[in-house]
């Protein structure tokens, strides 16, 4: 089977889903250059390999070059969902040690989150930290400009669920909610969010934010954002 993979964005953190063979030619091609492009762009990335079917000597040698890659530029390419088949050829070639390994991709992002590059200052400044949820990728690049711009640390997701990973890893204060996202799994997502910090502040966006002037939807948003995190 082809190799196919699937990308999405979780903050500042890439995960990459893939699913097939990653083998010799083609696949390893396809999988260096993706990830190579995903490291240089993110830092961080995430391999979820649960849907991998075979992993050949190549496709190994490639993922150690990556990893590498990744840590020699300050960020770090981790593992997750790896099926058992992969596990024990690592086992059995004494590359386990080589990479980060999960079992789950929130315990990977989580963990992402937690890592030096992010404890020497890339999350850990002093800005208000927020989260941003859209289903459009374009509405959160806008989001996370505007706020960037005025001086918050904003970070974007396209999915409550991501929103929830993001939530427990960074600690933020405030999640912004596209007013499509109002229940996950039938569950109010302030709720769903609540689970995870009781103290967390909600804002849902306007029905037809996305539609709206871009200047007056931008001062409306920060002067939202501006009472939420006000001292006091």
């Amino acid at each position: 089977m082809q190799l196919r993979l699937e990308s999405r964005p979780v903050g500042d953190v890439l995960v990459i889903q893939c699913h097939g063979r990653i083998v010799a030619g083609n696949e390893v091609f396809t999988l260096h250059s993706f990830v190579g492009d995903a490291i240089v762009k993110y830092g961080d990335v995430v391999l979820q390999l649960d849907p991998v079917e075979f992993i050949d000597s190549s496709g190994l040698g490639a993922m150690v070059r990556l990893t590498q890659s990744a840590r020699s530029k300050g960020g770090d390419l981790k593992l997750c969902g790896v099926p058992p088949r992969v596990r024990k050829t690592l086992e059995m070639t004494n590359l386990l040690s080589q990479f980060e390994i999960y079992d789950s991709v929130e315990e990977a992002i989580t963990a992402a989150y937690l890592g030096s590059r992010y404890s020497r200052g890339k999350t850990g400044d002093a800005r208000p930290r927020m989260l941003c949820v859209y289903e459009s990728t374009d509405v959160c690049t806008f989001l996370r400009e505007v706020l960037c711009s005025a001086g918050y640390n904003a970070l974007t997701t396209l999915s409550i669920d991501d929103a929830r990973t993001l939530l427990k890893a960074t600690k933020a204060k405030l999640v912004v909610v596209s007013s499509r996202m109002q229940s996950i799994h039938g569950k109010p997502t302030r709720k769903a969010l609540e689970e995870i910090d009781p103290t967390v502040s909600l804002l849902i966006l306007d029905e037809n934010f996305a539609a709206q002037d871009p200047g007056e939807a931008a001062e409306k948003l920060l002067g939202e954002v501006g009472s939420r995190l006000a001292p006091g």
